[in-house]
């Protein structure tokens, strides 16, 4: 069985660390004062955990021991420390000067037993203080350690007020302290004015990461911005996430948004069509409902018409298989918003437009591999689909007449297709008009020049 041993936590300072102790067969209780061994010497301090059982090995060795509880005797010698240290922190402040060191003297302290007096100080630089050191020793007489803090713990040994109007939290209650950042400002939707987000210390508030967790937390479970979501009174889109109220407000179209909370969420009174909390169920349907930009068809459906279109327009061949993959793979692929693109909308399936465009590919739209394996069979066809959506060159047949008139050609008059005046013409036309790449060579046909 493994050794256990008895232990206490004392605080030595308010707010300070817990540092643990035995204190053997000695009763003692949270609040009483006690002297225990330290490494400095004798000190005073507080339990605030009481006497308890934990393994041997769970606890930094080695163990210092309580000595006693305080006596009416330990007290006034308190009281007598207290005076020397304000003494001792004038003296230095004055060698200070005369020396003209680069630092600031914050405060200095005496163990209980008076065999060690320690100095804090804050510098932006290393200080070469062993002259000072000297003249300490020389005047008091004992140990001397100078120890260079930073300005939170600057602030912490002052003390002071804060905005809030309470005491500093690192002078009362907070015992460490957290690393804290400026994301987690901008994740509270606080202003980024520095005055406001700084301490009396010149760095971020501690406070700030005291609720950046629950922000984190309740932002993950709401929609983003732009998300659509069905609601009791209607669907509608995403305009404003209120975390601090755990609810959306979503814009119905007309009127003033719709607020719909967590909970709402949470019941199934209210549906996220779009973005990163749809339904696993619902985005394999390929959404909720009809996108914006959608007749209500799915995934498949719309890139079946886009393939169909190609084939009459363009008069190509659509590789084998390619139709089949392209409803098969789309269809499970994305729940966001349309892409803007010419044509028709894709609505449902905007990812895998991007994702053969060389954009980037949503969350909430399937896997990247998924989306990369319909380049392949579906590049060309999307490529062709936009070029298909630009004004084309004179079309065959009987159209010829109403386009040349279209782009300012005279029509070529009959019997004379094969003119040169009138080749020339359709040159001049094609070349006043943006293209974005060559059509696919056409054999030419009866009445035209080849090439």
């Amino acid at each position: 069985m493994e050794e256990m041993v008895r232990i206490v936590g004392v605080r030595f300072k308010r707010a300070g660390k817990i540092y643990y102790f035995t204190p053997g067969e000695l009763e003692v209780s949270a609040g009483d004062q006690v002297l225990v061994e330290t490494a400095a010497g004798t000190e005073c301090g507080e339990v605030v955990i009481p006497p308890k059982y934990v393994p041997l090995s769970d606890v930094v060795q080695p163990v210092r021991r309580v000595i006693r509880r305080l006596e009416p005797s330990d007290r006034e010698q308190l009281l007598a420390n207290r005076d020397a240290e304000r003494e001792a922190e004038a003296f230095a402040k004055e060698r200070i000067a005369a020396r003209n060191l680069p630092m600031k003297l914050v405060n200095a302290e005496y163990t209980f037993d008076r065999n060690r007096l320690t100095f804090f100080f804050v510098a932006e630089e290393r200080v070469d203080f062993r002259e000072l050191v000297k003249d300490l020793a020389n005047r008091f007489g004992c140990r001397i350690e100078m120890r260079q803090i930073g300005v939170r713990d600057q602030a912490k040994e002052v003390g002071g007020i804060g905005v809030c109007g309470r005491d500093l939290c690192c002078t009362t209650w907070l015992g460490e302290f957290a690393p804290v950042s400026i994301r987690m400002a901008k994740d509270q939707e606080l202003s980024l004015n520095p005055s406001k987000l700084t301490g009396q210390c010149g760095r971020l508030k501690c406070c700030l990461k005291f609720e950046a967790d629950t922000y984190r937390r309740i932002r993950a479970e709401l929609p983003e911005v732009g998300a659509m979501v069905r609601t009791p009174k209607g669907t509608g889109q995403v305009v404003e996430v209120l975390v601090a109220r755990e609810s959306v407000a979503v814009s119905l179209g007309e009127g003033r948004p719709v607020l719909v909370s967590l909970r709402e969420l949470e019941t199934g009174d209210a549906v996220v069509l779009t973005g990163k909390l749809v339904p696993k169920t619902d985005a394999a349907a390929g959404g909720n409902g009809a996108s914006p930009g959608n007749d209500g068809g799915t995934g498949a459906e719309a890139v079946d018409q886009a393939v169909r279109g190609d084939e009459e327009d363009a008069g190509e061949e659509v590789p084998p298989g390619a139709r089949e993959a392209a409803r098969n793979k789309v269809s499970g692929l994305g729940t966001g918003p349309a892409p803007a693109v010419r044509g028709p909308a894709y609505g449902e399936n905007g990812a895998a437009y991007m994702a053969v465009a060389g954009g980037p590919v949503d969350e909430g739209s399937g896997s990247e591999a998924e989306a990369k394996a319909l380049a392949g069979p579906l590049a060309e066809i999307l490529r062709d689909w936009e070029f298909d959506m630009l004004p084309r060159d004179i079309p065959d047949g009987d159209d010829e007449e109403s386009a040349a008139q279209d782009e300012g050609v005279a029509p070529a008059p009959s019997g004379t297709e094969g003119a040169p005046g009138a080749a020339k013409g359709r040159s001049r036309s094609r070349r006043r008009r943006p293209r974005r790449r060559r059509r696919p060579h056409r054999p030419p046909q009866a009445g035209e020049e080849a090439g």
